[in-house]
């Protein structure tokens, strides 16, 4: 729309001054309006923006990738430290990650193990005992298993198969040669009888023997209390991790209260401290040379004690109690079976 407007001058260049002055105001207030409104509209966009990113749900952190295997490896060591494992198992675990696992897979991200692994770690241990591989095995799915429960990795990327044990038949001393052995053990010395003993009818392994106290004795109530347990040359808790209390054989105790000595351990080297595993093993092959018996380990002890409660009547969870077993698939091992059905044979004749 024109409209006529007289100007408040007088002159040509007076004029056209006060026109361009009217000019520059009109533009000034059109321009005005005009941010106004694209202000009020992107307000509202960004007001609308924030409303949206507020009811919007939160984007969940992105998860850092899983370590190696050689990376974890020495976390789930640590862990096993804190827990507090026995020695033994965490010098396995050690040698498996070191000898067996990290060669193969320690490079890998833990997510990135695939079965092909599993078996290029079962044909590095071919040349292996079965036994051995089988450990191994079950060192892998244990550091997988921490690994889960850490948070390292959400589930397994596979399947971990446990291989079949192999299983060598029982041996026990028979009874010719229980006889022989502490007969010979009479020759050589107190502290042999109660070394054989200790296996034969207390049940102690080597270490339970070189690390029984005088204190874990009590004769007034026949009894013993087993604590602590020497591996590798330091002492420990026992393999179950739990003190557990063993009725003694008349003959042991007696053995026992002939072999007082002073010091703390039953057996108290001339340094005031237990022995070691190597001193109870010389021990025991010189005992089996001079009584004529085969060699097969201190273990054997232990395996013979079983047999001869099972022969005396006693089932599978009086072995697994005395011998301090937690379940009685174990037990059921530590029966020599030879000649087993001769002797069912007699007694169903009985």
């Amino acid at each position: 729309m024109r409209k006529r407007v007289k100007a408040p001058v007088t002159g040509k260049s007076n004029a056209e001054r006060w026109a361009r002055a009217i000019e520059q105001e009109l533009i000034a207030q059109l321009l005005a309006r005009a941010c106004s409104s694209v202000c009020r509209a992107r307000l509202c966009a960004i007001e609308q923006e924030l409303i949206a990113q507020l009811l919007a749900p939160e984007p969940e952190p992105e998860k850092p990738p899983a370590p190696t295997f050689e990376e974890f490896a020495v976390i789930f060591l640590d862990l096993c430290k804190a827990n507090r494992l026995g020695v033994n198992t965490i010098s396995h675990c050690e040698v498996h990650l070191r000898l067996y696992l990290n060669p193969v897979i320690g490079k890998r991200r833990l997510d990135a193990v695939k079965p092909a692994d599993i078996t290029a770690i079962k044909a590095g241990l071919a040349s292996k005992a079965q036994n051995t591989m089988c450990e191994t095995i079950k060192t892998l799915r244990r550091v997988y298993n921490v690994a889960v429960e850490q948070g390292a990795i959400e589930h397994l990327p596979v399947k971990i198969d446990m291989p079949r044990r192999s299983r060598k038949a029982v041996i026990a001393d028979d009874a010719v040669q229980q006889a022989a052995l502490l007969r010979a053990a009479k020759e050589l010395g107190q502290h042999y009888v109660v070394m054989l003993l200790l296996g034969m009818d207390a049940g102690l392994r080597r270490g339970e023997m070189l690390a029984l106290k005088w204190t874990d004795l009590d004769f007034t109530q026949g009894c013993m209390v087993v604590r602590h347990n020497i591996v590798r040359g330091k002492l420990d808790l026992p393999k179950g991790r739990t003190e557990d209390e063993i009725a003694l054989t008349p003959r042991l105790a007696e053995a026992l209260q002939a072999h007082r000595r002073a010091g703390p351990f039953v057996f108290t080297n001339d340094r005031g401290a237990h022995f070691i595993e190597t001193n109870i093993a010389s021990w025991m092959k010189k005992l089996v040379v001079l009584a004529g018996v085969p060699w097969h380990g201190m273990h054997i002890l232990r395996k013979t004690c079983g047999t001869r409660i099972a022969d005396d009547g006693g089932g599978v969870g009086a072995i697994a109690g005395h011998l301090r077993h937690k379940d009685l698939q174990t037990a059921s091992r530590y029966i020599d079976r030879r000649g087993a059905s001769t002797r069912a044979l007699s007694a169903l004749e009985s």
